[in-house]
């Protein structure tokens, strides 16, 4: 079987999520982003990690480099390679240009090269498809990870939307019932999310709706989802003006925004540095903010007392980075096929594969009590 037709798992992976965005616990263990199609750019050049070279090739291309959520997934990749043997090839397009066609260019040289397998985090799950496609009929397992495409032969996903979903939501309700609303007293929800392609963040935003219409979360709501729900894309300049934005908004009346959430690892810190550099800041108070980035991403703020940003939800991303290459190298060299149902992944233990897929871990929130273990 050449490729897994994935269409209908985007807004449906596994139940159980792990820990999302740039926060990775320090060891291991089961620990959750992307960006718009674009045009034409040069081809970057593929780097090789410090692995041992061997005769099986892997290839990894994140949605973008230089970032230190994919940064603390490649630790994790070339862990894993250097622990099989393997040649790791590691390279994405730049953050500020974060594109389909920058990634369907890197695809293309890898591609000529004849690697073993291609590990990818679209950042279009459906342009990216014809190349994928290309891949596979030149022999190359295809592996999507953080994001997945509708077109692969495996996905290794960080944890399941509904999980990430649901554990951003318990964040803000936390902090929120602690400042006096709920059932008597609601409140307005705003996002700040990526591109409008992203598959991740529309499914992390269907997941967060669902648990927001349960009877546990009614009190919180998005008032209007065309006006609350913002979408910069990877760009951090329009990261930082759309949170600004969103800051400008957030206040206790009940026409104005009480919670913020950032779906992505420039989104969360966007609105924690915008909230610092607002003329006119909100009562922390009154207000609350979290999102899906690293720990060390958010840890100033959230040790701050007066910025509301008092939490974030991630996955152990060094885990996945590991857990990918060990599945990309396990298909590549026929140690599991479309039919196995489990896998051996070194120091994570055996995991189950269902539908193609195969789950890391559970979703984690970190806070002022625990948020200095993490160490990226």
């Amino acid at each position: 079987m050449k490729g897994f037709k994935a269409g209908a798992l985007l807004l449906a992976a596994a139940a159980t999520f792990s820990f999302t965005l740039a926060g990775c616990s320090p060891s291991g263990g089961g620990g959750a982003t992307t960006a718009p199609a674009g045009t034409s750019a040069p081809a970057a050049t593929a780097t090789t990690a410090p692995a041992q070279g061997g005769a099986v090739t892997i290839a990894m291309l994140p949605k973008f480099k230089g970032e230190n959520y994919f940064d603390a997934v490649k630790v994790g990749a070339e862990e894993a390679a250097k622990e099989l043997g393997v040649t790791l090839l590691y390279d994405g397009p730049p953050q500020s240009d974060a594109t389909n066609q920058n990634q369907v260019n890197i695809l293309e040289g890898w591609i000529a090269q004849g690697v073993k397998a291609i590990l990818i985090s679209p950042n279009d799950p459906a342009a990216i498809v014809p190349t994928i496609k290309k891949a596979q009929d030149a022999g190359i397992k295809v592996v999507t990870f953080d994001a997945d495409a509708k077109q692969r032969d495996l996905f290794i996903n960080q944890a399941s939307y509904d999980a990430i979903g649901q554990g951003m939501v318990k964040a803000v309700a936390t902090s929120l019932s602690g400042k006096g609303y709920g059932a008597s007293k609601p409140a307005n929800v705003g996002m700040v999310s990526s591109a409008k392609t992203d598959a991740n963040q529309n499914a992390w935003i269907a997941a967060i709706k669902k648990a927001m219409a349960t009877p546990e979360y009614s009190w919180l709501k998005i008032a209007n989802e065309d006006t609350d729900i913002y979408y910069p894309g990877p760009d951090e300049t329009a990261n930082q003006k759309d949170a600004g934005t969103l800051i400008s908004r957030m206040g206790p009346d009940a026409k104005q925004i009480q919670a913020a959430i950032g779906l992505s690892s420039m989104a969360a810190p966007a609105l924690g540095a915008a909230y610092e550099a607002a003329a006119q800041k909100p009562d922390p108070k009154v207000v609350t903010m979290t999102g899906i980035a690293t720990p060390n991403g958010l840890k100033q703020y959230i040790l701050n007392d007066n910025n509301p940003l008092d939490s974030g939800v991630l996955w152990n991303c060094m885990d996945l980075g590991y857990l990918s290459v060990q599945a990309a190298y396990q298909m590549a060299t026929g140690k599991i096929t479309a039919d196995s149902t489990t896998m051996t992944a070194g120091r994570l233990g055996d995991r189950a594969i269902a539908d193609h897929m195969i789950l890391l871990g559970d979703a984690l929130i970190f806070d002022k009590t625990n948020v200095e273990k993490y160490n990226y």
